[in-house]
């Protein structure tokens, strides 16, 4: 009993001296720390773009002023590093996920997903991923026409990934016969592919063109002929969405995938990190979207910021992982998952 005691005693006088981990402020636990920003992508695409922008940003803005740093973690379409944040990754805030599109990933991939959507404490988005199909300008595939008709190869990453997912639709949707290859790791990789003609194209994220690639669009390198979005984005009028080209269930299953693009452009933290540093996050982020430095940056680097907070894009989560399981494996079945 008195080693017990004496046991218990110094436990206390440890979490005294130190304030303990629970009891430290967000101010005092972030000074001096670096912070990671974990996408589950490589290096080169529009992931990398945006993850250095808020990593020259978001720092400032948070209790305590810490560093922070970009990490990569590929695989499964982000479940990879999804599946690392909601479990064995640090639960303390110092890592934050850079979301790809969770609701989505957890409704339509059966397998590697060990990952709750609606259990991430959600920091917020700080723009929807607006996709389109891209054609090398050497290869079929230019227009809607020659999608139906010519010996198109597009390329995708993993079979839980929105650009094999989204090519998989269209295919659907148009009664098209092209080939859709998985399992490049990265968006650049993707690109490269492209530049060979190795594949006519796949489906990029347009930030990865205006950002990354712009001199394509200038050089008219690529050819757009469908987007996957809501809505005609304003830089492109006159090219239809996949939603405009479909009908019944194939558009209902457009608009639903769809409404998890702004899961794409995400940021959450670990389901256990304390509320007071997820707090604080979720307020720095807030400032940090109209913050005039980093907007100013998002524009020289041509990145589009449409916001959403962390209730919104909770709401959204919440709607989707509660699709009924009927229309789920409608989904699926047009979008080529695996079963």
């Amino acid at each position: 009993m008195k080693k017990a005691i004496a046991a218990a005693a110094m436990i206390a006088g440890v979490l005294i001296q130190t304030g303990g981990a629970g009891a430290q402020t967000p101010e005092a636990f972030y000074k001096g720390k670096t912070v990671s920003i974990v996408m589950g992508t490589g290096p080169g695409g529009s992931y990398d773009l945006y993850g250095r922008l808020l990593a020259n940003h978001y720092g400032r803005l948070i209790p305590g002023n810490p560093n922070f740093i970009v990490e990569h973690m590929p695989g499964a379409g982000g479940a990879t590093a999804a599946n690392f944040m909601f479990g064995a990754g640090p639960q303390d805030g110092s890592k934050i996920l850079m979301t790809h599109a969770l609701p989505l990933i957890e409704k339509l991939q059966n397998e590697g997903v060990r990952f709750e959507s609606r259990k991430f404490q959600w920091l917020g988005a700080y723009d929807q991923i607006s996709q389109l199909l891209a054609i090398w300008h050497t290869s079929p595939g230019r227009t809607i026409e020659e999608l139906k008709t010519g010996d198109v190869v597009l390329g995708s990453m993993g079979r839980s990934h929105l650009s094999y997912q989204w090519a998989s639709l269209l295919k659907d949707a148009l009664g098209a016969p092209f080939r859709v290859i998985a399992g490049y790791p990265t968006g650049g990789e993707l690109n490269l592919a492209m530049e060979r003609g190795e594949i006519a194209g796949w489906t990029i994220a347009w930030e990865n063109l205006s950002g990354g690639n712009s001199h394509w669009l200038k050089d008219k390198k690529v050819s757009v002929p469908v987007q996957f979005t809501l809505t005609r984005m304003k830089e492109l009028p006159d090219v239809p969405t996949l939603i405009e080209l479909s009908q019944g269930d194939s558009r209902a299953v457009a608009e639903f995938l769809a409404a998890g693009t702004p899961h794409a452009r995400g940021l959450a933290a670990g389901p256990n990190v304390p509320a007071d540093r997820v707090a604080a996050l979720r307020s720095a982020f807030d400032v940090m979207m109209n913050d005039p430095a980093f907007l100013e940056e998002a524009a020289k680097r041509n990145l589009s910021i449409t916001p959403r907070t962390a209730r919104e894009v909770q709401s959204l989560t919440d709607k989707m992982v509660d699709a009924s399981p009927e229309f789920i494996a409608k989904v699926k079945k047009a979008v080529g998952a695996v079963n």
